[in-house]
């Protein structure tokens, strides 16, 4: 059984990786996972402590949010409700002697105004009930919303990060080329200064060549003093 249809956006001259894809659950998937408030559902909020929340979730959140609170509003009324509902009823079984066979006014009066309260009572336990189920019917829509948003945005960003993460992979591997050349091209290019110092001072001198290091600036390459052999002055 299918709890989602996919809706594939894209742009002219896009490729099918540059596709907008959206999943779009329907009301199945919620009795299925037994998801109720997902704004306040575990499951759902540790999804959001590597990957940020957007402007547009945090919305959906705010609005699920403020129905769990209006919901939990009425419940808590209705739980008054019916004790107050009770306490009326009480006092009626209790004023009915004394209104009737004894004929006191008084208590006429404060029987009056509990039928009053009772009827008040009532009213307002069927509009309240009428209210819960309004909630309902919009917490079961706000929770759609949430979920599609939700798992598109962190699909979308898994796939993003992904290409970024194959464009990177192979900018460092193109990276790693590099250095395999530069270093193969430092190798064939890089001298042992030393030993040419050694060369050159055997064929024009010690003099001549500290002129060349000083004027090539050079001297910092050789590791050691070249070994003064100065050429036979006879020749």
């Amino acid at each position: 059984m299918k709890f989602f249809k996919k809706l594939t956006k894209s742009k002219d001259k896009s490729t099918d990786q540059d596709k907008i894809t959206n999943v779009l659950f329907d009301s199945s998937v919620l009795r299925k996972n037994d998801i109720t408030r997902l704004s306040i559902d575990e499951r759902w909020t540790k999804l959001f402590v590597t990957i940020p929340m957007p402007s547009e979730i945090k919305e959906a959140e705010d609005e699920m949010n403020e129905l769990i609170k209006q919901e939990a509003m009425l419940q808590n009324e209705q739980d008054n409700l019916e004790p107050q509902k009770r306490k009326a009823m009480a006092a009626i079984m209790n004023l009915t002697k004394e209104a009737f066979e004894e004929d006191n006014d008084e208590a006429k009066h404060k029987l009056k105004e509990n039928k009053k309260e009772i009827e008040r009572i009532n009213k307002r336990i069927n509009d309240v009930m009428e209210e819960l189920e309004k909630l309902k019917d919009k917490l079961k829509q706000a929770n759609i919303e949430l979920l599609n948003k939700s798992i598109n945005h962190i699909f979308s960003t898994l796939k993003a990060n992904n290409k970024r993460a194959l464009e990177i992979k192979e900018e460092l591997s193109q990276i790693e080329e590099r250095q395999k050349l530069l270093t193969e091209e430092l190798d064939t290019i890089s001298l042992d200064w030393t030993n040419y110092a050694v060369q050159l001072t055997e064929l024009i001198g010690t003099d001549p060549v500290r002129e060349f290091e000083n004027a090539y600036r050079l001297e910092g390459l050789r590791k050691d003093e070249a070994v003064d052999t100065p050429p036979d002055e006879g020749n």
